[in-house]
């Protein structure tokens, strides 16, 4: 199921390729594009450049935003399993292969995902998620990777379509937090499968609705909220620690979002980054991140 919102054509089409590659037949898989009423772009246009009688197609009546759209998605998908690939990410040969495969030996998972790797807009590599595992497995350390600290993203990932359902669906009161949000419930819900090959690309760019929540800090300040929200899906022994943990990760990677935003004279999106932190933890724990920043010679982490 792929949600579209006003899409970069060449990157829809490349999309819609990297799935129509690996195309077992409409009996076992069902692909659609579920647009949220773009305004400027007609994302039917991508369709001719592949296979229009393969893919099917449905427009939201108005703009219903971004959770309500991946919710229609979970609704209208006939399968088992349902992967939500964003309009501008794409996987690699060997995706539905490998975490089917997943699935099978593992029927009490409620996701699967493989490790991927972040590109820019035209397509050039930028850094790949933390290798969580060397073999196909359960995650086992699930808390670390999925609650203090995210390594997986939608485009990545094949949900249990009874998972959406039995917990809910996607919150309509986060926007940018909104996958984390479901992903942690997942995790403390089922187990989860991971293939280690990096078998799917998610593309980072200005254009992004990602890169908008930058700008203005409301990224850390869904993160938050997010964290608050999920303390009560865990064990209360762990509940404090973990959140404390995820506060200070986020943190980190907030000073380190702004000294990018710094470097390329972002000065808005910096110091909304640097705001928000503090809000988060406090600024004694900015100034600390900063200073490790600067004691690593400038050299900015992943």
């Amino acid at each position: 199921m792929i949600p579209t919102y006003n899409p970069h054509p060449d990157h829809l089409a490349q999309t819609l390729a990297g799935v129509l590659a690996q195309d077992p037949g409409p009996a076992l898989m069902e692909i659609a594009l579920v647009d949220d009423c773009s305004s400027r772009v007609d994302p039917r246009e991508c369709l001719t450049r592949v296979k229009p009688d393969r893919v099917s197609w449905l427009r939201q009546e108005r703009h219903v935003g971004i959770g309500r759209n991946w919710n229609t998605c979970i609704r209208r998908a006939r399968g088992h399993w349902v992967h939500l690939l964003h309009q501008d990410d794409f996987v690699l040969p060997g995706f539905y292969d490998r975490l089917r495969a997943g699935i099978e030996a593992a029927p009490a998972a409620g996701a699967a995902f493989c490790r991927d790797v972040v590109i820019d807009a035209q397509g050039q590599q930028k850094w790949s998620q933390p290798l969580l595992r060397q073999t196909p497995g359960i995650v086992e350390d699930w808390i670390e990777h999925v609650f203090t600290a995210l390594h997986l993203r939608a485009s990545a990932l094949v949900v249990k379509r009874r998972a959406y359902e039995e917990l809910g669906g996607f919150r309509l009161d986060l926007q940018y937090a909104l996958d984390w949000d479901m992903w942690k419930r997942i995790a403390a819900t089922y187990p989860l499968w991971y293939e280690p090959e990096a078998l799917a690309r998610y593309r980072r760019h200005c254009g992004s609705a990602s890169f908008r929540f930058l700008r203005s800090g409301a990224n850390i300040a869904e993160i938050c909220r997010s964290i608050d929200l999920s303390e009560s899906t865990l064990q209360p022994s762990i509940a404090a620690e973990v959140s404390e943990k995820a506060r200070q990760n986020y943190t980190r990677y907030a000073v380190v979002t702004a000294w990018r935003a710094l470097m390329e004279r972002d000065l808005r999106s910096s110091w909304a980054q640097i705001r928000e932190a503090r809000r988060l933890t406090s600024t004694l724990a900015v100034v600390r991140e900063v200073g490790r920043l600067l004691a690593r010679g400038r050299r900015v982490p992943r």
